[in-house]
Order: structure tokens, then C-alpha cells, then sequence
């Protein structure tokens, strides 16, 4: 079968893992364009063997041969892009977090309706073996019935470059919409993607907000101070979803914590699973008796492949990939609502909205 032919729209750090990633799978897709308005970018790509470059997105959605496009860019260009590239013929690979918005979200999701397109977005969490164990695990229900879940992504120094990460008219938010969009959409869909019936949650700017004291939080170099610092370096909340249930969070580029760490944990009637810094526990009670286990999990397929093999999954066994772009869409709901919550000092209801 003759391989897909893929092209990347933005040349920055990011782009490496889709490089890698579809590297993983090079039996049946080919990177063979890059596109960038830096010339430096297009000069590292061409250095890596990639020899039709670009500086206009356009033209590159023109070329009748490119069937994959990933779109690497800062989170306002996104939605645009994105769109582009469907109405050119382009099955898209967004990444994460899907827009700036909801809104944002549901034009994309017209737009792939619309186009017959694929939409896949970099929710590459979701296909870590150790995840993917886990989710199998709760789905089959060896915990029960989950009441509550809590997850993290919290770092000690841990701020990332300035420049449009820290401009809220650019990135859509700080840590919350750069972390959270990881480990809420993990919970929420070991949980089957329950509707959500309320959000209630803070934003803190404490130490991003001084552009002289954010330098404290990042390694050295990435941070100047000229730069605009409009979004938050902390969020935390609870999202209420239907049955009785919620899931309390806390995102953090920077805090005066002991370590950083990344964690989730569902709670069931039967028993509970947490995860901590790659590290999985099995908490069970039975017949009166606690136990507590540690799974020997096989690492499998790299998330790498898992993850970059489902757009050609789609393109060429018609694997129903759909979930995936209208789930990321529900979780750009929910943290236009974080960030609603915060600025108003409101619980935001999301049932009613839907009902409205």
C-alpha cells in the first residue's frame, strides 16, 4: 500500500514529537513538507531530510499529495488552520489543547462534519501504556461504582518560556488549559465522558503576574521580563458530573511545593487505583480485608505509536475516530467554565446550559 504522505504547519518544539511520532510508523506515513515563517525553523527541518519547505501554509494545503496535516502552532491559530487544512482535503492533526474556546472547538468540529476529514487532537496522555492499563482497568469494573477522582500536574519551578505562552490574547490561559486539558480529559474519560453539571474553581497569578519574580520559577533564560504575563501559573476546582460524582483538581506551572508531580486517583465502591509520578497502587477491601497491590504493567506499544497510528487507522481501515475531537471539544467546555468560575467567583452550571 502506498504511504501516506504528512506535512507539518509549525516548526517549533512541538513539532519533534509528531516527527517521532509518525516516525514510529514510517511503514506507512512519510513526513516530506514543513512549513514555518522562520527561516531558521526551515533550515533545522531541511537538516533533518525534509526537502519541500514552506513559509505559507497555504500553498503547502495546496499540494494535491500531502493527506496529513499536523497543525504545531501556538493555541490562537489552531481553530483557523485547522479549518483550512480540512477544507483543503487534509485529514488534521491538532494539538493539544484543541482552541482557545469552545466556540473555537465547535466551528472545528463543523468543519471536520462538514469535510468528511479526520480530526485528530494531541491528547497524547491518553495512550501512555501505564493510562491505558488503568482506564482498562476501572472500565471493566474491578473498582466498582467511581464516586470521586482527583487529579494534578504540579511543578516547583516549572514556568515556560515567555512570549505568547504567557499572553492570554495567544495561548487562551496558563496552566490550566496547558496540564489540565491532560489529566481532566484522563479521568473524564476512564469515567465514559459523564455530562457535567457544575464547575467551581480559582486561578492564581501570584507568581507569574510579576514579570521579575517569574524569573525565580523558570530555568534560566526563558523568561523576559519585556513580555506580557496575563495568564494564571495555578488553577484548582471541582467539577461536579451526573450521578454524584466529582472530580477535584489542581494544575500549577510554579508553586513553593516540596517536589513536582503528576497524579490522578479514582475512589469506587469496590476499591480504588492511583497514579503518582509513573507509579500505579491497587487499593482493595474484600471480604473485610484491605489490601494494597502494585501492578507489574507491560509497557507495550510506545505511546508514540498508539498515538500517531490512529489517523492512518482512520484514513485506511475506516477506524471511527470521532470521540476523540468531540471529547477534546467537551473539555474546552469545561475549562472555559474553570476560567468563568474564577473571574466571576460563581459556581458555573453546565446542565442547565445544555438543557437551555
Amino acid at each position: 500500500m502506498k504511504k501516506l504522505k504528512h506535512g507539518i504547519i509549525g516548526f517549533g518544539f512541538i513539532s519533534e514529537k509528531h516527527m517521532r511520532g509518525y516516525a514510529s510508523v514510517s511503514d506507512r506515513v512519510e513526513t516530506v513538507a514543513v512549513c514555518d515563517i522562520l527561516p531558521e525553523r526551515l533550515e533545522a527541518a531541511r537538516a533533518q531530510g525534509i526537502e519541500r519547505l514552506y513559509d505559507d501554509y497555504h500553498a503547502m494545503l495546496a499540494e494535491p499529495d500531502i493527506d496529513i496535516v499536523s497543525v504545531c502552532l501556538p493555541n490562537y491559530l489552531h481553530r483557523q488552520v485547522t479549518i483550512d487544512a480540512l477544507e483543503a482535503g487534509k485529514h488534521v492533526h491538532c494539538e493539544k489543547p484543541m482552541a482557545m474556546n469552545y466556540a473555537e472547538a465547535l466551528e472545528m468540529l463543523a468543519a471536520q462534519k462538514r469535510t468528511g476529514k479526520n480530526l485528530m487532537i494531541g491528547l497524547n496522555n491518553r495512550y501512555v501504556p501505564i493510562n491505558q492499563y488503568i482506564r482498562k482497568y476501572v472500565q471493566e469494573g474491578n473498582i466498582g461504582e467511581v464516586y470521586f477522582a482527583k487529579c494534578g500536574w504540579t511543578d516547583r519551578m516549572g514556568l515556560p518560556p515567555s512570549g505568547w505562552f504567557t499572553d492570554v490574547r495567544r495561548s487562551g490561559g496558563g496552566a490550566v488549559i496547558d496540564t489540565a486539558v491532560h489529566y481532566v480529559d484522563l479521568v473524564m474519560q476512564m469515567l465514559g465522558y459523564p455530562a457535567v453539571e457544575s464547575v467551581t474553581a480559582r486561578t492564581f497569578d501570584r507568581l507569574i503576574s510579576d514579570p521579575e519574580l517569574a524569573g525565580s520559577y523558570a530555568f534560566p533564560g526563558l523568561i523576559d521580563p519585556k513580555d506580557t504575563f496575563t495568564v494564571e501559573d495555578l488553577g484548582t476546582g471541582i467539577i461536579n458530573l451526573s450521578g454524584r460524582r466529582s472530580i477535584v483538581f489542581e494544575h500549577s506551572w510554579a508553586s513553593n511545593i516540596e517536589e513536582g508531580k503528576r497524579y490522578y486517583a479514582l475512589y469506587g465502591t469496590r476499591g480504588g487505583v492511583s497514579f503518582e509520578n509513573d507509579r500505579v497502587r491497587i487499593f482493595k477491601t474484600e471480604n473485610g480485608t484491605q489490601t494494597d497491590s502494585i501492578p507489574v504493567i507491560d509497557p507495550g506499544d510506545s505511546a508514540w505509536e498508539s498515538e500517531f497510528a490512529m489517523l492512518p487507522d482512520a484514513i485506511e481501515h475506516g477506524r471511527d475516530i470521532s470521540s476523540i475531537p468531540q471529547q477534546a471539544a467537551e473539555m474546552m467546555r469545561i475549562i472555559d467554565a474553570i476560567y468563568a468560575s474564577s473571574a466571576s467567583g460563581q459556581m458555573i452550571r453546565l446542565d442547565e446550559e445544555k438543557n437551555g
